[in-house]
């Protein structure tokens, strides 16, 4: 949107210079009086000085706006208007300002949109690169960046998380910001066939016959194997090659809320090699309750290299969840995962089951996988 409006300015500023500049050739070719033919008559005065106050008012403009927003050289916007016209040079100064919005707004980053077998990817991408920058694969991407696309309107707060506020704090702290990679699922009825643990549902196919009616596919093919292949095999190594970044476990996550939760530990427990930390909102054990307890916790690696957060809230769908959270946090520890170490688990009280909930804590398990990162030579 932002983009539209900055053209849209820049295509007024065009017709400002280029009119600005025919007809000034004109006048100074025929010798005519500046002065004179702006206070010529009543009429010619009414419109000068309306011209000049709206002048002086969006020289003044340009001056603020430019301060608030950190634009430099506002000097230049204002020389610009001398020699040319301010028709020219206040559009143009109105495009250069959506700009500089639109990169504010995506955190000095942006976002770039792919496509992967029928999925589409969006990427953040931070405002520096290098082979160490730290990578994060996030299911339901469409949830991610874009309220238009989001399930129920609301995003994940991560571009707000990552962008200073007004005292130029952020609330994900690290210096270095990483690589953000949405995934958008295939469609919505197929999600559970995605996200779910296909060796798991393969194996207890009374899990999927469980589920309540609204969380039944409409499209039952087991599609979880696949997805997860297509990630770690394909979308991960093409875009960390894209952006010149050296793959590694130690600085790699894969995170999601509840059945992205749970794929994000499967994801762990099928390529260990590819993933370091998991980072599970609200993770949906009741697919499956005991059974995906016991199967996906004996399923992921031991720790050591390895890293896990999981957490729950009390309220909506949530509500359901603590007696599971706290059977899998039983599980991890007798795994040998350690509180605080490779290991963190919490619950949210008073919090529920959507992308407001999980906006309102992104920068918790994100900032304690980031400061885990080992320190490179």
């Amino acid at each position: 949107m932002r983009n539209k409006r900055a053209g849209f300015f820049l295509t007024l500023s065009i017709i400002g210079f280029v009119t600005a500049w025919y007809y000034n050739g004109i006048a100074v070719m025929k010798a005519q009086d500046y002065l004179a033919a702006w206070f010529g008559s009543e009429v010619d005065i009414v419109l000068s000085l309306d011209l000049t106050i709206v002048a002086i008012a969006g020289s003044a403009f340009m001056i603020f706006e430019a301060k608030r927003l950190g634009m430099k050289r506002v000097w230049l916007y204002l020389l610009l208007s001398g020699v040319t016209a301010l028709a020219a040079t206040f559009p143009f100064f109105l495009a250069m300002r959506e700009r500089r919005l639109q990169k504010i707004e995506l955190a000095g980053g942006k976002l770039e949109k792919f496509e992967f077998d029928n999925h589409r990817v969006d990427v953040w991408v931070p405002p520096t690169l290098d082979e160490n920058t730290p990578v994060l694969v996030m299911h339901d991407g469409k949830n991610l960046f874009y309220p238009k696309f989001s399930t129920y309107g609301a995003t994940w707060g991560l571009l707000e998380a990552l962008r200073p506020d007004h005292m130029g704090f952020t609330r994900i702290l690290a210096e270095k910001k990483p690589l953000i990679i949405g995934v958008w699922g295939l469609s919505d009825g197929s999600r559970m066939m995605e996200l779910g643990p296909e060796d798991i549902y393969n194996q207890h196919p009374e899990i999927i016959k469980n589920l309540p009616d609204f969380l039944q596919p409409t499209d039952a093919t087991p599609r979880g194997n696949a997805y997860q292949e297509l990630i770690a095999k394909k979308i991960l190594p093409e875009l960390a090659a894209k952006y010149g970044i050296k793959l590694d476990p130690d600085r790699t996550a894969i995170g999601g809320s509840s059945m992205g939760g749970l794929a994000s530990m499967y994801a762990m427990s099928k390529y260990p090699e590819i993933y370091g930390t998991v980072l599970s909102f609200s993770t949906h054990w009741p697919f499956g309750y005991d059974t995906t307890v016991e199967k996906m916790t004996s399923m992921l690696p031991p720790p050591g290299r390895h890293r896990i957060w999981t957490d729950t809230g009390t309220l909506e769908l949530d509500a359901e969840y603590p007696p599971y959270h706290q059977k899998a946090i039983g599980k991890l520890e007798a795994k040998g995962y350690r509180y605080h170490e490779d290991f963190m688990h919490a619950v949210y009280t008073n919090t529920g089951h959507n992308e407001n909930w999980w906006a309102s804590r992104v920068e918790h398990p994100i900032n304690w996988w980031l400061s885990g990162i080992p320190s490179k030579p």
